[in-house]
């Protein structure tokens, strides 16, 4: 009896490996990527994997690199405040969407890649020709950075403490912590913070992110005396 041909092998790539290596970070976080587990969700042997990418690091940078591809800009073109703020909003859902950048490495998070490059280009891009200098524009791109990937770090941090406590919105993430509060601010020493539990709207991260960007381009608009609107 004739014997069956073997199984033809896997075929890998990096775009396999990154694509399986992101499941696994967005499904069960940065630490869930393993070589080991990679190797188990491709169907090869970790050794295979390590024909391809020398290791954890290799495959994190590559997974950075495709999910600030995500980053990038459609319609790039227009005027600077919307294009910084549209590439605000975008990192910020992107990050949301894979929220295993906030556990990446200064090391890693800071290497340069095509799509990292690619995006401090189109940012650049939105700012030349206003009469800046480069040191301006890194600046001016930086502290816009700076503001979403912090405020999109504590809406993670907050989602996963919701999770863990088995908290499904913040409103009772408030009552759990009621009772604390409320002895904190018997005593009349935060008032204004009293006002605000009583009036905020804590719940509305959109807003609240969207209330500070604003305010930020307005700010960098004014103190270098940048067009704060399009040209009619």
């Amino acid at each position: 009896m004739a014997q069956s041909p073997p199984a033809p092998r896997p075929v890998l790539t990096h775009a396999r490996i990154v694509a399986a290596a992101l499941a696994i970070a967005d499904t069960d976080g940065l630490d869930a990527v393993s070589m080991r587990r990679l190797a188990t969700e491709l169907g090869v042997s970790a050794m295979t994997c390590y024909r391809y990418v020398s290791g954890k690091d290799d495959i994190i940078e590559l997974m950075l690199d495709r999910v600030r591809a995500e980053m990038l800009l459609e319609q790039p073109d227009g005027f600077w405040k919307e294009v910084l703020r549209a590439s605000a909003l975008r990192f910020r859902e992107v990050v949301l969407r894979h929220p295993w950048m906030t556990d990446v490495p200064g090391r890693l998070l800071f290497a340069p890649t095509p799509a990292h490059l690619a995006l401090v280009e189109q940012q650049f891009t939105a700012l030349d020709g206003l009469g800046l200098s480069m040191e301006q524009m890194a600046d001016i791109t930086g502290a816009v950075t700076a503001y979403t990937r912090a405020g999109t770090h504590d809406e993670i941090a907050r989602a996963r403490l919701r999770a863990s406590e088995g908290w499904s919105s913040g409103q009772e993430a408030r009552q759990a912590n009621a009772a604390r509060l409320s002895f904190l601010l018997g005593a009349g020493d935060y008032p204004l913070y009293r006002r605000y539990v009583r009036e905020g709207s804590p719940d509305d991260d959109n807003a609240r992110f969207e209330f500070g960007l604003d305010c930020l381009l307005d700010g960098i608009a004014m103190r270098l005396n940048l067009p704060a609107h399009p040209a009619p």
